[in-house]
């Protein structure tokens, strides 16, 4: 990585920034899985949706963390905390990793995932057919446990698969 990179929690007055952010690693992670036309709309009312995720950090008391450049640029952002569902195969979930291609390669996904989820047992949902992602969490010691969801047709139908890192031993370096 030729930048300097910092990991702390996200700051109120930069959510429309990390939004904007997590975004193009939508476009970049989803372009040619998802409509163009999804992809391209991403930012439309990005407004509300800040404000929506900032009600949703007062009241959990907790903010993502993100990644920032020496520039002061959120280049990812990343989420951890309790699983949700009725009986998560872990007690941990990792909500939401995303750095911006240009960081693919650095260490800076694995860096946010630990600063997100430590070691702890955990799951994750990816996109299935994401190979890119499914390899990089492999190399975090998740496993596809065989449970599929499908996406709404926002997703073209497509399915996310869970996978999970039971025990911090099967980690891999990478």
């Amino acid at each position: 990585m030729n930048a300097m990179v910092t990991i702390r929690p996200l700051r109120i007055d930069e959510t429309e920034a990390a939004l904007r952010m997590k975004n193009q690693g939508w476009r970049q992670a989803y372009r040619g899985k998802l409509s163009d036309e999804i992809l391209d709309g991403l930012d439309d009312g990005i407004d509300a949706i800040a404000e929506a995720w900032r009600m949703g950090f007062e009241e959990s008391g907790s903010a993502p963390l993100v990644a920032v450049n020496d520039d002061g640029e959120i280049v990812g952002i990343a989420a951890g905390g309790e699983a949700r569902g009725d009986n998560p195969p872990a007690p941990v979930e990792l909500s939401m990793l995303y750095v911006l291609e240009e960081y693919y390669g650095t260490g800076l996904g694995r860096e946010l995932a630990d600063a997100a989820i430590g070691d702890a047992a955990a799951c994750v949902w990816v996109l299935d057919g994401n190979e890119r992602a499914i390899a990089f969490y492999r190399k975090l010691g998740f496993a596809p446990d065989g449970t599929r969801e499908q996406l709404s047709e926002r997703w073209n139908g497509l399915n996310e698969i869970r996978m999970v890192r039971s025990t911090p031993d099967k980690r891999m370096k990478a």
